[in-house]
């Protein structure tokens, strides 16, 4: 059993009890992917913060209190305040971590012009998360205390057929966030576009994805296999 996310005990049943219905989006899984390359990318994704549960907020605004001076010793400044709320440009509105300004478009060459010059707080100067980092030293789970929509990105679980939850991949046709002033996040993200001659997502994206088959009991990547027959 992954003990991914053990942090969060409430949001890890939560999951569970998801990922046992989840359907999946064979076709979208099947996408041609680049594997993630931070020294490429410098933590694209990362860069407006990431939405949090409650549980996700108090546990992080807790390690801010007991855990910062270790965090800080990975080379990273953190604020006071590393939870933010508000209503957001996609009408989530809550809690995420707090962001500081980074000039994003002088670190990486391609970054998309409609991300702003910010990133996560815990983001380091390497790109690695500065929780995933703290986790790893303390011989836990890389993603024990990595937020569900960060360690799961580029994948989506969003309402499928029947309003069942589904494991999906959003593309440049169907990514949520594109707006006219706003031209999408998944799709334009080093991860999450797509890339001809690439690999299928499902490869690429297989410890997430067998990592949600453990936490939800499922081998999701032998269904995916015998989806695709």
């Amino acid at each position: 059993m992954s003990r991914a996310i053990d942090a969060f005990p409430q949001s890890r049943e939560f999951l569970a009890d998801t990922v046992s219905g989840m359907l999946l989006d064979i076709e979208a899984l099947q996408r041609p992917l680049e594997r993630c390359d931070l020294t490429a990318c410098g933590g694209t994704c990362c860069h407006d913060g990431v939405y949090l549960s409650s549980e996700e907020a108090k546990v992080i605004r807790e390690l801010g209190e007991s855990r910062r001076d270790e965090i800080e010793g990975q080379g990273v400044s953190l604020p006071k305040q590393l939870v933010v709320y508000g209503k957001w440009r996609d009408a989530v509105s809550g809690p995420k971590t707090a962001t500081r300004t980074v000039a994003m478009n002088e670190k990486v060459a391609d970054y998309p012009e409609h991300f702003p010059n910010t990133n996560c707080v815990f983001l380091l100067n390497d790109a690695r998360c500065a929780l995933q980092s703290l986790a790893v030293e303390e011989g836990k789970h890389p993603w024990h205390y990595k937020p569900l929509t960060c360690w799961l990105h580029p994948l989506s679980i969003s309402s499928g057929p029947n309003h069942k939850p589904m494991l999906t991949l959003y593309s440049e046709e169907n990514d949520p966030q594109r707006y006219p002033d706003y031209d999408g996040f998944v799709c334009r993200t080093h991860c999450g576009r797509t890339c001809e001659g690439g690999e299928p997502a499902w490869q690429v994206l297989r410890w997430e994805i067998e990592t949600l088959g453990e936490i939800g009991e499922r081998d999701l990547i032998a269904e995916i296999k015998e989806q695709i027959g």
